[in-house]
C-alpha cells in the first residue's frame, strides 16, 4: 500500500480507539517508512509538530542499530525501550517506541522486546521499521500489524547475473562476496540494503528456476532454495557476508552437468 493509504488506515484506527499497539512497517527505512512514522506521530501529537519534526519529543523513543556490526543489542533495548517505555508519558498521553532496522535485533534483544510485546500497556505504540521482515522472530511478527510499503527490490540481470550465477555454480564464496562488495560500492549508502536484497533475490531466482528442470531432483532443488533463504535471513545481521555465503555454499548441492 502507499504511505497515504497506510496513514488513512492507522488514523481511522486511532480515531476509533482501536489502533494496534505494534506496527511492523516494511519499506524504505530512510524514505517511505520515515514518512509514515512522521504522519502517525503528528496524528498522536497534533499540537506538537515542532518537537516531532526535530525528533525531540519526550514521549517518542528511537532505537537504532549501533557499532561496527550495526546491530541492536540487548543493553540498548533495555535502556532505550524496555525501561523508558515503562515510565508514564510526560504529556499523560501516548508513548511511542520506534525501532529502526528491527531486523538488526540480536536474539537477546529480540527476546527482551518480546516480553513487553506480550504485555502491552495502554496508550503505548511500537513502530518497527524494516526492509527485511523475514529476518525478525516469527513470534514478534505475529504480535504486530504488518504494513507493507513499496520497496524497490529486483533481480540483477545481464553481466551481473552471469557473474553471480557462475560463482554460485562454482561454489566460489570469495567471488560471490567480492561481487556483492562491488555492487554495494557502486551505489549510495541509502541504497546498499536494496543491493544486498537484490543480490540474494538473484540467488533465489536462480535456485528456484532449477525446480522447473526435469533433470534436477526436486529434493535437491528444495534444499538449495532453503539454503539461500536461510542465508537471506542471516545477511545484514551479526554475521558478515563472507561467512553467510560460505555457510550457504556448504549446503548447496548441484547435480552433475550444466545447471545453467
Amino acid at each position: 500500500m502507499t504511505v497515504a493509504e497506510a496513514d488513512l488506515m492507522i488514523s481511522r484506527a486511532i480515531d476509533a480507539g482501536r489502533p494496534s499497539y505494534s506496527y511492523l512497517i516494511e519499506g524504505d527505512i530512510k524514505g517511505n517508512c520515515t514518512e509514515l512514522v512522521k504522519r502517525i506521530l503528528l496524528k498522536l501529537f497534533p499540537s506538537e509538530q515542532v518537537q516531532i519534526e526535530s525528533n525531540r519529543h519526550p514521549d517518542v523513543v528511537f532505537l537504532n542499530p549501533e557499532g561496527k556490526k550495526r546491530v541492536i543489542t540487548v543493553d540498548s533495548m533495555r535502556e532505550k525501550i524496555v525501561d523508558t517505555m515503562s515510565v508514564t508519558a510526560y504529556s499523560g498521553g501516548w508513548k511511542v517506541g520506534i525501532i529502526n532496522g528491527a531486523d538488526r535485533l540480536t536474539p537477546q534483544a529480540a527476546n527482551a522486546f518480546l516480553k513487553i510485546l506480550e504485555e502491552p500497556t495502554p496508550k503505548t505504540m511500537f513502530l518497527l521499521l524494516t526492509e527485511r521482515p523475514e529476518a525478525l522472530l516469527p513470534t514478534i511478527v505475529s504480535r504486530t500489524q504488518r504494513v507493507s510499503l513499496p520497496l524497490p527490490l529486483g533481480v540483477f540481470d545481464g553481466d551481473d547475473y552471469e557473474e553471480i550465477a557462475d560463482a554460485f555454480v562454482a561454489k566460489d564464496a570469495a567471488r560471490l562476496a567480492e561481487k556483492l562488495k562491488q555492487l554495494k560500492a557502486e551505489v549510495a549508502d541509502e541504497e546498499v540494503a536494496f543491493v544486498q536484497q537484490s543480490f540474494y533475490k538473484t540467488l533465489l531466482s536462480f535456485t528456484r528456476s532449477m525446480m522447473l528442470s526435469d533433470t534436477f531432483p526436486k529434493y535437491l532443488a528444495f534444499r538449495n532454495v532453503e539454503a539461500v533463504e536461510e542465508a537471506y535471513r542471516q545477511a545484514g545481521r551479526s554475521i558478515n557476508d563472507d561467512a553467510v555465503l560460505s555457510f550457504m555454499l556448504d549446503r548447496i548441492t548441484w547435480p552433475k552437468g550444466d545447471v545453467k
